[in-house]
């Protein structure tokens, strides 16, 4: 029976320690460009901690756009506090953002440029 639970245990923290480091399904959040272009950000589930920003310019009729990044996603806090996703480009760029754990509402901690195009600081999860 002892063993039984140790064994569980055991599972347990592998399945959580699998995730710490990334989403554990494809995660989508939507913003805004300074040109009006719907600017996407595509997260790849964990183990990759890779995701691909589109800059669609659906406004500008500029062709889409894509930049690759890489991701850290803490591991999930029990305090309820809010933690913030690093994301950090191949241009050097680095954008944090924090969302709302009640809504699918986030905020980026500063403006970044990528390739042309500055995003704005308000970001929505559009897919989970």
């Amino acid at each position: 029976m002892f063993s039984k639970h140790i064994f569980s245990f055991i599972l347990f923290s592998m399945s959580a320690w699998a995730f710490a480091g990334g989403y554990p399904q494809p995660v989508v959040m939507t913003g805004e460009t300074q040109m009006a272009d719907t600017a996407e950000l595509h997260f790849d589930p964990a183990p990759a901690n890779t995701g691909t920003l589109v800059i669609l310019g659906d406004h500008s009729k500029i062709p889409e756009q894509k930049y690759r990044f890489a991701y850290d996603l803490p591991a999930e806090s029990a305090s309820g506090v809010d933690q913030p996703v690093s994301i950090d480009f191949t241009n050097k760029a680095k954008l944090t953002i924090v969302c709302d754990s009640l809504s699918d509402n986030c905020h980026s901690t500063d403006y970044v440029t990528v390739g042309s195009a500055t995003f704005s600081t308000l970001w929505k999860v559009t897919q989970r």
